[in-house]
């Protein structure tokens, strides 16, 4: 039989005479040749990289990790390509494979900084890092972009931004000073270096500080956050009026602000309304948990209202040994996209859950766990799992339907101080917060997402708890003794040292630094001292005053 070329194009060979011409055998001519010919080109690290970023632009996010997975098949220790590769796998929602890449590019970085001094690259991983929640390694890169340019203000800035953001104030100030030293007009330097000397107790220095940027006022932004931050300093010095007057003052400079232009207000609210006109009893009990009975774990969600204590009971349950707990997170708004996949139905999450059948439940709840497990690996799969969200609570009708065995611990706090705490934080601007820059849409806000809660808690399935912040403050043991029982969990004494493990952890919500601290109750009835800010939404809150007992 002849042995023939296949591997090139089948017509020729190895014995037969060369088509070139020459008068020799195939296989001693052209047929290396022509094999050579006939690979794939693999690219070069360049052609792969370009590659990679050109999908980048178009947000083409398979052609992005395929990119960079190209360059790491080339050159595995490619710093840029870990990065790109690490950032691109947490933005579609797999932060735990993602953030593998991140720290072995931070690692490779170390390595490579004696020789390249690149600290640009240096600082932007960091940053990733840190929006990732990775705040040990970002820290690790800032200190060696400071080791290597000791007067970089960016490096030095960081620094001393995420030593705050772990609540390491001490350490931060000289990093802060250095900068201001560095840059005496700059209005990001100033806020941040005020910050730390409020966190410090140093209230005068800080008052100043904010005030001389205000005066300044070279960027809208940095004057808004000069004008939020010191609404803090001045209530700790019991200037209580100039306090509410600067928070209406950056709220207005807050609502010019270009990015809050695309915000619709009206969404949270057109969302509230349509599920509690579509969640009705039978929607919410339509599979039970004998329907949908399965080995999956337990599962508990901690909602409320923003500023109601969520953030300081979410330490407290990250203490037990068998609890694990997420900050804030995703996981509910991706199951709702998946739902809307599965269902057709893009805009009414109760129409879209009538679309579905058993089976359909079934692959939404392994859906959410398989996302748990990307997102924070085995433990959180092995120990009794707390997804904490707040604002979950506008989707508790969704809860109730998909996980009825779920627990839910709903934290309530007096809704005067609600509302105060509120309008005095600076939130990530988003739907669920444009409404939080007006005194009154904070009331209207909070009074829809609390009568949500009331309108569903009779009807829904998951066992569930309504936890006071002021008996957490007044009566700690026995409030979350409560709550371990309805985790089926026993009370562990080591729960009340939460704000010891709190220290170093990386904390999403304002409340990072608050929840550093033992249980306090300076918070408790602090509306009291802006009682007379209170009529124009006091018959707004009047009702949910009376409904949770803090008449």
């Amino acid at each position: 039989m002849k042995n023939t070329a296949t591997a090139v194009n089948g017509k020729f060979g190895r014995n037969d005479p060369c088509p070139c011409g020459s008068g020799k055998k195939y296989k001693a001519c052209c047929l290396k040749q022509a094999e050579a010919a006939a690979r794939p080109v693999r690219p070069s690290v360049d052609d792969a990289l370009k590659q990679a970023w050109q999908a980048v632009a178009r947000r083409d996010m398979a052609g992005t990790v395929h990119g960079f997975r190209q360059v790491l098949a080339i050159q595995p220790n490619h710093a840029e390509a870990l990065a790109g590769l690490g950032q691109a796998l947490c933005w579609q929602q797999q932060r735990r494979e993602g953030l593998v890449y991140l720290q072995q590019a931070a690692r490779q970085l170390e390595i490579d900084a004696q020789q390249t001094r690149n600290i640009r690259f240096i600082l932007e991983l960091a940053e990733q890092l840190h929006h990732w929640g990775d705040l040990d390694t970002a820290l690790k890169l800032t200190e060696l972009a400071v080791n290597l340019e000791p007067e970089n203000p960016a490096a030095l800035n960081n620094r001393a931004l995420y030593l705050t953001r772990v609540n390491r104030f001490e350490e931060a100030l000289p990093f802060a000073s250095k900068v201001c030293e560095l840059c005496p007009d700059d209005p990001a330097c100033n806020n941040m270096l005020a910050v730390l000397e409020a966190h410090l107790n140093r209230l005068p220095e800080a008052k100043q500080r904010f005030q001389n940027v205000i005066a300044a006022n070279r960027n809208q932004q940095q004057t808004a956050r000069a004008w939020q931050e010191l609404v803090g300093v001045l209530d700790k010095l019991e200037e209580y009026e100039a306090s509410f007057a600067a928070c209406q003052q950056a709220k207005a400079l807050y609502r010019q602000l270009p990015e809050l232009n695309s915000l619709d207000a009206g969404q949270v609210f057109r969302a509230i309304q349509r599920n509690k006109q579509g969640f009705d009893r039978a929607l919410l009990h339509r599979w039970t948990v004998s329907d949908l009975a399965d080995s999956l774990p337990a599962l508990t969600f901690l909602l409320g209202f923003l500023r109601s204590g969520t953030t300081l009971t979410e330490q407290v349950l990250a203490a037990h040994p068998d609890v694990f707990t997420s900050d804030e997170n995703d996981l509910i708004h991706g199951l709702i996209q998946e739902l809307q996949r599965l269902s057709g139905c893009r805009d009414d999450i109760p129409v879209a859950l009538r679309q579905l059948g058993l089976d359909d439940v079934r692959k939404l709840r392994a859906y959410y766990w398989r996302r748990v497990g990307e997102e924070y690996g085995a433990d959180a799969l092995q120990k009794s799992f707390v997804d904490k969200v707040a604002l979950n609570s506008i989707d508790i009708g969704l809860i109730s339907c998909i996980f009825p065995e779920a627990r839910i611990i709903f934290a309530l706090r007096d809704p005067r101080d609600v509302c105060l705490s509120c309008f005095q934080q600076a939130f990530k601007p988003s739907s669920v917060t444009v409404n939080l820059l007006s005194w009154e849409g904070v009331a209207k806000q909070y009074a829809a997402v609390m009568d949500l809660w009331l309108y569903m808690k009779p009807a829904i399935q998951p066992r569930y708890v309504e936890l006071r912040y002021e008996d957490t403050v007044n009566d700690f043991e026995n409030s979350f003794r409560r709550v371990f029982a309805l985790l089926d969990l026993e009370w562990v004494a080591e729960v009340s040292a939460f704000h010891e493990k709190a220290k170093g952890r990386y904390i999403a919500t304002p409340s990072f630094a608050a929840v550093a601290q033992p249980i306090y109750s300076r918070s408790v009835a602090r509306w009291q001292h802006y009682a007379k800010f209170y009529e124009p939404v006091l018959p707004t809150l009047a009702p949910y005053i009376d409904a949770f007992g803090y008449e």
